[in-house]
């Protein structure tokens, strides 16, 4: 654990858990379909990196950070069920994960004030 960042954050553990759960899904995706691996990959780093960067704010930068984590969850969620719909992944790891996913974007969104 590092002094620095507030692992005391619970959204931190489960934005973490997605991240590291998101890289093993998409090391089973078939070849060729780069665009959706790296966009599921980019939005799941930048879940949890914003979610631990709101950690370290406060007052209406700490919202902006949950806000943006809060975005990056929905986009990961987004890019996932398309992944999904379209036959590239799929299973219990990929429900997991929207789970995670649909508990994640609640966290933020109440941290924040959203609805």
């Amino acid at each position: 654990m590092h002094a620095w960042i507030d692992h005391r954050l619970f959204a931190y553990d489960v934005a973490l858990d997605a991240l590291v759960l998101g890289e093993q899904i998409v090391k089973s995706v078939p070849r060729g379909n780069a665009s959706f691996v790296d966009q599921l990959r980019r939005a799941l780093a930048g879940a949890f990196l914003q979610t631990t960067e709101a950690a370290a704010r406060t007052g209406a930068d700490r919202l902006a950070r949950f806000r943006a984590a809060r975005g990056e969850v929905c986009e990961a969620a987004g890019a996932l069920e398309a992944m999904e719909r379209l036959g590239l992944v799929g299973g219990e790891s990929v429900e997991r994960e929207l789970a995670m996913l649909h508990r994640l974007c609640g966290m933020p969104t109440k941290l924040a004030g959203l609805r």
